[in-house]
């Protein structure tokens, strides 16, 4: 029954990884298609303006920054606001945290970005989430979400996460 030269033989239905042996041939000279993005790029990191600071910035065009190895785009930073200054388009600001400061903008295109950022002043805790950038040598941070950062638990849970590391 599944004896001999069979399709069905394990051999067959295994040799491509889910495609036909035939199909896995007639792609391999195939070199027109372009590699997928590393998704661990893409991850949102907590981290430390330290650690932002003491980053290596590459100078190619795929990576931005390396922390300890990894690929830093996205990032986390909870700290105090200071220095928000409103524009018509943009809001930019000083976060601290405790181990340095870093500068930071948001856009504002829309009726909810303006909410966000009017929602937050001065010497609040914030969470900010956004796109690490370095220009001319000095970092930045892009913010596409600023929240106010409420309660004790919170902070206590944050300086203890990033005095491990």
């Amino acid at each position: 029954m599944y004896g001999g030269n069979s399709q069905f033989d394990g051999n067959a239905a295994f040799a491509g990884g889910g495609f036909m042996p035939s199909q896995a041939t007639q792609t391999a000279g195939d070199h027109s298609f372009s590699p997928a993005k590393n998704r661990d790029s893409q991850t949102l990191l907590p981290l430390s303006v330290k650690q932002i600071s003491e980053a290596f910035q590459s100078s190619d065009d795929k990576t931005n920054f390396l922390i300890d190895g990894v690929d830093v785009n996205n990032v986390k930073v909870v700290g105090i606001l200071f220095n928000k200054a409103e524009r018509v388009t943009e809001v930019s600001f000083v976060v601290d945290d405790g181990t340095g400061r870093i500068d930071c903008s948001r856009w504002v295109n829309e009726a909810v970005d303006a909410k966000e950022m009017e929602a937050v002043t001065d010497g609040m805790y914030v969470r900010v989430h956004g796109h690490l950038k370095g220009l001319l040598g000095k970092r930045q941070l892009v913010a596409y979400s600023v929240r106010y950062y409420c309660t004790n638990g919170f902070l206590n849970c944050s300086f203890l996460f990033l005095s491990v590391y």
